[in-house]
């Protein structure tokens, strides 16, 4: 019985000091990385969403805004440039069916649309070009869940084939 109560209390301590993140193991964002050109890897990610049969709805060029908003708003880098990357840019794009999908188990699942995969090479490892995407946060539903698990796999997937 003592031993009983020592587990449960335990567990409670731990479940009380736990972060989401640390509750389920997953990361907001999901990244890799490969040597080789910025465009290159670039143009093979694109290939990747647009060989599934898959529409980019939005190309944003987060170091373009950087470089042009980092005087207004006083940031810098350390070593005092407007960015810390060569370049840097994120695609939006989204599954009909894997949308139609999550929807359907919760309207609320809206949230995860569109989905974001990211690219960008630091200014510090010129030639490294870091290539990922943001993570479905998994839902209230087992059905919620089983499609996020989805989205997440075409995620990876198409991150990876974009290393290939």
């Amino acid at each position: 019985m003592f031993k009983l109560l020592k587990i449960s209390i335990l567990a409670t301590l731990l479940a009380l000091t736990a972060t989401p993140v640390q509750a389920d193991g997953i990361r907001g964002f999901q990244a890799y990385e490969t040597r080789g050109a910025f465009s290159e890897v670039l143009a093979d990610l694109n290939d990747a969403i647009i060989n599934r049969g898959l529409v980019i709805d939005y190309t944003g060029y987060l170091n373009t805004m950087l470089k042009r908003t980092s005087e207004t708003v006083g940031s810098v880098t350390d070593t005092g440039s407007k960015t810390p990357y060569v370049d840097a840019q994120f695609i939006q794009f989204c599954s009909a069916k894997l949308s139609h999908e999550v929807i359907s188990a919760n309207p609320q699942n809206i949230a995860i649309c569109p989905y974001v995969v990211f690219i960008y090479e630091l200014k510090a490892d010129p030639g490294t070009v870091h290539v990922g995407y943001r993570r479905p946060i998994t839902g209230p539903s087992k059905l919620s869940r089983k499609v996020f698990a989805k989205i997440d796999k075409l995620l990876d997937d198409v991150v990876k084939d974009a290393l290939q």
